[in-house]
């Protein structure tokens, strides 16, 4: 705790007891684990960042359906939700 403050890290943005701001985050670990660290095996940082950058550019957001979205990847969702968004509403 005395790190986070000494670095101003915020630890959660949510109350105590509401899980809501942290299930996005803790998806997206497990998905991590499961498709992604469990495969590969890294002699340091370095390559392990470069693939997980790889792997949630190329594959995360481009690729992979999110059930969220109805089956589309993040990159495709987002840029049809801000459509919706922007459409006139009928009076």
């Amino acid at each position: 705790m005395n790190w986070c403050a000494g670095n101003s890290v915020t630890q959660s943005m949510g109350k105590v007891g509401v899980c809501w701001d942290k299930a996005v985050a803790e998806n997206l670990f497990s998905h991590r684990k499961t498709e992604f660290y469990h495969h590969h095996t890294f002699g340091n940082r370095l390559p392990a960042r470069t693939a997980f950058m790889d792997y949630i550019e190329a594959w995360y957001n481009r690729r992979r359906p999110n059930r969220r979205a109805g089956g589309i990847p993040p990159a495709t969702a987002l840029p049809n939700h801000q459509d919706r968004d922007h459409e006139p509403v009928a009076a």
